[in-house]
């Protein structure tokens, strides 16, 4: 009788899907700031995802799993997390085209028009509320409809990991997708452009903050070609 023929295994899949390597090179970076090492980091994945590699991943589990490293990370100021908030509001800024320098310098010299403060690093929690503030007014003449405390309330019902982290970032999304319709960029809901672009579940309430940070700079640069400026990392 001949030997059964032994059926070789399927070839792994690759994915490579955009902003895929970004997000494994953060989870990396985040294991590394908090000391998990390889073994710890796949029994963590296996918990959590129901994967130990990486590479088996989606794009929505691979931010899922930032997320989870990311939850309780301080950072170097981290027990400032206005510094944070203050510095994804410029970013902002920059990719609807309103300032043409992102950096560090460029926000203290804001702030210490504002406040007097010199710095960024120096300001504490009670000024760095008029600062933020003062950034979100000027997003919202760019455009920007910021969430309420209610709404997201609302829709943290049906999806309970949704906060005003999340709930910020899609305010930031619509803005830059209305302007991208109106210079005839983009058809459509920016959603739906990400889902395509991105491979992002169909629920946009489900989306983690680093898919929604990853939306932004695509848009984002979108949106500066658009109105001529170059778009920088």
């Amino acid at each position: 009788m001949a030997e059964a023929r032994r059926s070789s295994p399927a070839p792994r899949q690759t994915k490579a899907e955009p902003g895929r390597n970004r997000l494994i090179i953060a989870i990396r970076a985040a294991c590394k700031r908090q000391r998990i090492d390889d073994d710890m980091r796949k029994d963590i994945q296996s918990n959590l995802i129901g994967k130990a590699s990486m590479s088996d991943m989606t794009i929505a589990e691979l931010g899922r799993l930032l997320d989870h490293f990311n939850k309780g990370w301080k950072g170097p100021m981290g027990h400032r997390a206005h510094v944070g908030k203050i510095k994804a509001l410029w970013w902002s800024l920059y990719w609807m085209g309103a300032i043409d320098d992102p950096g560090d310098r460029a926000i203290s010299a804001f702030v210490e028009r504002q406040t007097g403060v010199s710095a960024l690093k120096f300001l504490d929690h009670r000024k760095a509320a008029s600062v933020i503030e003062a950034l979100k007014s000027w997003l919202a003449r760019l455009g920007v409809v910021w969430p309420t405390p209610e709404g997201i309330a609302v829709t943290a019902q049906n999806a309970p990991d949704f906060s005003d982290l999340h709930a910020d970032r899609h305010a930031i999304l619509l803005a830059i997708g209305d302007e991208l319709r109106k210079g005839g960029v983009m058809n459509g809901h920016y959603v739906r452009y990400m889902e395509r672009a991105v491979g992002l579940l169909p629920n946009h309430h489900y989306w983690t903050t680093a898919e929604l940070d990853t939306g932004i700079r695509l848009l984002g640069r979108k949106l500066r070609h658009m109105k001529g400026k170059e778009a920088r990392d």
